[in-house]
């Protein structure tokens, strides 16, 4: 989109946006006369999302909002997000056309979280809009346990596995437990649609062995629907018509240059029941700027929360560099790590009985990352219980980081937040 394309579509968004009480006492009248001037434009936080919640951020007449949806992982008031039939529209045109490739005859297994999130229900219209066929089997419900999705792939002759990256790993975990191969025992598997965590090139890579087929990734929050979607030649591009995209320093107060990492900040186009202007997401992001084979020339690498990347020894670590790090060891399935001021503990789970780290590795893996790391291999079954074939992978998101290790290692400043 050309910089007056982008200008007039993100003055009509932001005058669209006036329409709540929210943004009206917040956002000029006057339009802007420059992409640079939505950096005085005050920033849309968390906090005030759960405040106006549930009608406060609506820009719709209610007799338009046509589905609901709740951010997950929140705690006390939710984040209320709504959209009208022409946002979701839009979502499902922009999903159908993912690189995975959805198409008539696929037979599209959808193990995301359904329920008040968004991503389950986003994919499975877009696949059906798409002409796919849909199997919808909640991670969230004890209906379609792991050893379910098992039979199903094979039964169904399932063609598109969608879940996020450690649900995966779950089911090739559960389909080795009942004896099976997963790049053998599931022949009409043809790709996995990963979402609802960052998928790390390391991890990309892993379950593309683990199955034998390509992965495709797909970002977005359930507060704006999808924003960035993998090409088909897995490059992970943003959607310009969909929202424009700051990325910002840590202090939320100068835009990053191309290729260092900032925090991403939203301003959505084009979203008619809830926009957002200028939403601070939390997310690191690096945005690239290359040619990709598709012809498109950004790529954006999505390297995990903030709050969730502890500074160690003077350098922050996000999920991408964790990732990065785990990805090296002789075991790769289930791993946690807990930070301290000046070094990194994993905790890894064992997937062979021989499986042990070589000090020649950690100690290259500690030059690479500048901080001292300990690897404890652990028996299976220590993080994920596989004792109970229900309970194993019905929880909620991934947990790699030992969250309170890692705000207690984040400096004063970033404690305190931003409002």
């Amino acid at each position: 989109m050309e910089a007056r394309e982008l200008l007039s579509a993100l003055n009509e968004a932001i005058a669209h946006a006036r329409a709540s009480a929210f943004h009206a006492a917040r956002l000029p009248r006057a339009p802007l006369s420059s992409l640079a001037d939505l950096a005085t434009l005050p920033l849309t936080t968390r906090a005030h999302l759960r405040e106006q919640a549930p009608f406060g951020l609506v820009c719709a007449p209610r007799r338009e909002l046509l589905q609901y949806h709740e951010s997950s992982g929140t705690t006390g008031v939710p984040v209320s997000v709504w959209y009208t039939a022409r946002d979701l529209s839009e979502i499902h045109a922009r999903l159908a056309a993912w690189g995975v490739g959805f198409a008539p005859g696929d037979r599209v297994l959808v193990r995301f979280p359904y329920a008040l999130s968004t991503i389950g229900h986003f994919v499975h219209a877009a696949a059906q809009r798409a002409g796919a066929c849909v199997i919808p089997a909640d991670s969230q419900t004890h209906i379609t346990p792991l050893a379910t999705i098992v039979d199903r792939l094979r039964w169904l002759e399932v063609t598109v596995l969608c879940a996020n990256s450690q649900s995966a790993v779950m089911i090739a975990e559960s389909a080795e437990m009942a004896g099976l191969d997963p790049r053998r025992d599931f022949p009409h598997l043809r790709a996995i649609a990963c979402a609802g965590e960052p998928l790390c090139p390391e991890r990309r890579e892993f379950l593309r062995e683990l199955f034998g087929v390509p992965v495709f990734d797909n970002y977005g929050m359930t507060e704006m629907g999808p924003i960035a979607l993998d090409c088909a030649h897995q490059r992970l591009h943003p959607l310009p018509d969909q929202a424009l995209l700051e990325l910002l320093d840590d202090r939320l107060e100068r835009e990053v240059a191309p290729g260092e990492t900032g925090q991403l900040v939203v301003t959505t186009l084009g979203r008619r029941a809830t926009p957002l202007v200028r939403y601070v997401t939390g997310d690191r992001v690096t945005r690239v700027e290359e040619p990709c084979e598709c012809g498109q020339k950004t790529t954006l690498q999505v390297r995990g929360r903030l709050e969730d990347a502890p500074v160690v020894g003077g350098r922050r670590f996000d999920l991408r560099e964790l990732s990065a790090i785990a990805g090296r060891l002789p075991a790769r399935r289930f791993w946690r790590v807990t930070p301290s001021p000046t070094g990194l503990s994993f905790v890894v789970e064992r997937e062979r009985e021989d499986d042990r780290v070589e000090p020649a590795l950690l100690a290259e893996l500690a030059r690479t990352h500048g901080v001292p790391l300990r690897v404890e291999l652990v028996p299976k079954g220590t993080l994920y219980d596989r004792t109970e074939p229900i309970s194993f992978g019905m929880k909620g998101k991934p947990v790699y980081i030992d969250a309170a290790a890692a705000k207690a290692a984040a400096p004063v400043t970033e404690r305190r937040g931003h409002r």
